[in-house]
């Protein structure tokens, strides 16, 4: 995580200005879905299957015609400051379009991010809630471009709610390759609470090009509540990050979040 690949971009403009149209323009082609249902009225049900999880890929939508969320925070491991911003909104049928940007603290770069989701299956006909991601980011894991795709599988086993993310991101420069696992548990305490157990492994996939100063992984592990108010939401995470370069000691220490978001 070299200073040369710490970088201004216009990306990140373009991505402010994609998420406040997304924010603004919620029920765009609605109208074109074949589900007329009213979008709901709770954003319980989105934040039970793990959609107000910071930089998580949630495996089913709700019906919902719209997302924004922001989370902010402080993760020691990294040294500073952390946050993400997500907006989502819905195209046509299956698809949605989702556009954010994300900063992992000192050492890295302000990410704006660009990506189409499809609902791909749903627990109720497959057994499964099943959504994939295909996108590009300004900035990844090893801090250049990259093409990204994500796959999220979810399913209710009783009252809780279990699901994972598998990530792939093909660096557009230098062969840089990195990967990401993340499993995470959400369960109900009331209509409106959910509480459980979140976690995030990054991986570096290519060793040919390793800068000094590049993170070989990074692990997030901890516990996450949410309240939801009608349509907002209120979240809390708290747990250990750890941070591994591919030279110099693996930094641990806590790291906490709080954010808020809605859905349309």
């Amino acid at each position: 995580m070299t200073p040369s690949r710490q970088r201004n971009s216009p990306c990140l403009w373009i991505a402010a200005v994609t998420a406040g149209a997304l924010a603004v323009l919620p029920g765009v082609a609605r109208a074109d879905d074949v589900d007329d249902d009213a979008p709901p009225r709770s954003a319980s049900p989105s934040a039970g299957a793990g959609a107000f999880l910071p930089s998580a890929l949630s495996p089913r939508s709700d019906g919902r015609s719209g997302l924004v969320a922001i989370t902010g925070g402080l993760d020691r491991a990294r040294g500073g400051a952390i946050y993400d911003a997500t907006a989502e909104a819905h195209l046509l049928g299956p698809v949605s379009l989702v556009a954010g940007a994300a900063y992992d603290g000192p050492g890295t770069t302000t990410s704006p991010h660009l990506e189409l989701r499809l609902d791909a299956a749903r627990q109720a006909t497959h057994g499964v809630d099943v959504a994939v991601a295909a996108g590009y980011t300004n900035a990844g894991f090893n801090l250049v471009p990259a093409a990204v795709a994500r796959i999220a599988l979810g399913r209710n086993l009783g009252a809780s709610y279990v699901l994972a993310n598998v990530a792939y991101e093909q660096g557009l420069e230098d062969g840089e390759q990195s990967g990401e696992l993340r499993l995470a548990a959400l369960h109900p305490i009331s209509a409106a609470v959910h509480v459980g157990l979140d976690s995030r492994l990054q991986v570096d996939l290519e060793h040919n090009h390793d800068p000094n100063g590049e993170a070989a992984w990074e692990w997030r592990s901890g516990l996450v509540a949410s309240y939801a108010w009608n349509r907002l939401v209120f979240t809390g995470t708290g747990g250990v990050s750890a941070l591994r370069f591919h030279t110099g000691p693996t930094e641990v220490g806590p790291v906490v979040t709080a954010g808020v978001g809605t859905i349309f």
